[in-house]
């Protein structure tokens, strides 16, 4: 795939933290990390490091934190690691004064969305910013705006399922990294209460599933003729099958099937994946906390979990199928109405397309929206909790 220039990665849990959940992610050690670096570099690839958690939350204030933040970079320059993905403005300038021959990319955390939040990374040093997927990537005037503002180099996700201004977002965002940092409180615990309420979204009205802020592999062209080169495809915490495909796709620039395959939020974590052993067994040492819930409660989560996200595809099994090849258009009219920054109220454009695209299965809807609602009342009344 000569399209691919770089690839990510991290040990899942570690002093800084990262943008995902340490439950979700296989555990690995400094030296398979090491052995990644050398297969990329063999392959001509490039391997970026994420240090992208949301905040340091407070290490940065106390030497022992200043020490641990040091001794992280030390190791990640011996294992040869040629990037970092970070979100603290503290750390990049640290980085960009005491370990140049990193090249930094600023992550989606950072919810860059102007061009003055955009210039402001670049001159404190950064080579690449992600800009806010939620933000930017159906408003083509911002985007615009953006690569005319800043000279350095920027990235889209192309493939998140979010939804479009969404009110949970910076929570989330929090949420997931001390969930992935080694010496928090929470150790590991994520009950993801903000994953409830954007799945719930979609369940209840299938235009939500059109309005989330995924980019088609058929329509990288309109946002390569605004100037946008790098497209980062996630989750990191998909069964490896599954990324390799979305790579294909993004790389061929065309897919024939069911989008949600490219754009659904995945962890492999669950039986019907083929999780190994190891991933359920780290998943109860992460989640199994009746001093922070109950046990009940983790269950429930995981029973709406495994019924929401989906494991198989295909348009004879997965409940939610959509069309790739119906979208033919949806995106360019999209830009032609300008939809950044205004309310759907009085629009009905995706929900127009999602009757043509969008097939959902009624009782598979019927069944996970109640389970939903459910978890949502407990979270509001404090018994999923155990009050």
């Amino acid at each position: 795939m000569t399209e691919v220039k770089e690839v990510y990665g991290c040990r899942g849990y570690d002093s800084i933290g990262s943008g995902r959940s340490a439950y979700t992610l296989v555990p690995v050690s400094d030296r398979t990390i090491g052995e990644a670096v050398t297969e990329a570099h063999r392959e001509g690839l490039s391997f970026n490091y994420l240090l992208n958690a949301a905040s340091l939350y407070g290490i940065e204030q106390t030497r022992q934190g200043n020490r641990l933040i040091r001794r992280t970079l030390d190791r990640l320059s011996a294992l040869g690691v040629d990037a970092l993905t970070l979100c603290a403005p503290l750390l990049l300038r640290i980085v960009k004064k005491q370990y140049p021959h990193f090249k930094v990319r600023v992550g989606a955390f950072t919810m860059i969305d102007s061009p003055a939040k955009a210039l402001r990374w670049e001159e404190m040093g950064a080579d690449t910013l992600c800009l806010s997927a939620i933000a930017c990537n159906r408003d083509f005037s911002k985007l615009r705006d953006i690569r005319a503002a800043v000279r350095c180099g920027l990235q889209l996700i192309v493939n998140a399922s979010c939804q479009p201004s969404c009110v949970w977002e910076a929570t989330h965002m929090h949420l997931l990294s001390q969930s992935s940092m080694k010496g928090h409180s929470l150790k590991g615990f994520c009950l993801d209460y903000c994953f409830l309420q954007c799945s719930a979204a979609r369940i209840g009205d299938p235009a939500n599933f059109l309005k989330s802020i995924w980019i088609r592999p058929e329509d990288l062209w309109m946002y390569e003729e605004l100037g946008y080169r790098d497209f980062k495809i996630v989750e990191r915490s998909s069964p490896a099958d599954i990324v390799l495909r979305r790579t294909s796709a993004y790389s061929n620039r065309s897919f024939d099937g069911n989008l949600w395959e490219l754009v659904a939020p995945l962890a492999w974590i669950t039986r019907e994946q083929k999780a190994p052993w190891r991933i359920a067994a780290r998943l109860l040492t992460f989640l199994a906390r009746p001093w922070f819930a109950p046990l009940s409660s983790m269950l429930d989560m995981k029973r709406y979990a495994s019924s929401s996200i989906p494991h198989d595809f295909s348009r004879q099994s997965c409940p939610v199928y959509i069309d790739n090849r119906s979208l033919d258009g949806f995106i360019q009219g999209l830009r032609d109405r300008q939809c950044g920054g205004k309310t759907c109220a009085s629009c009905g454009y995706c929900l127009d397309w999602a009757d043509r695209a969008v097939t959902v299965e009624k009782q598979w809807r019927d069944t996970t929206a109640a389970m939903a609602q459910t978890l949502d009342a407990k979270l509001i009344s404090g018994s999923l909790w155990g009050l």
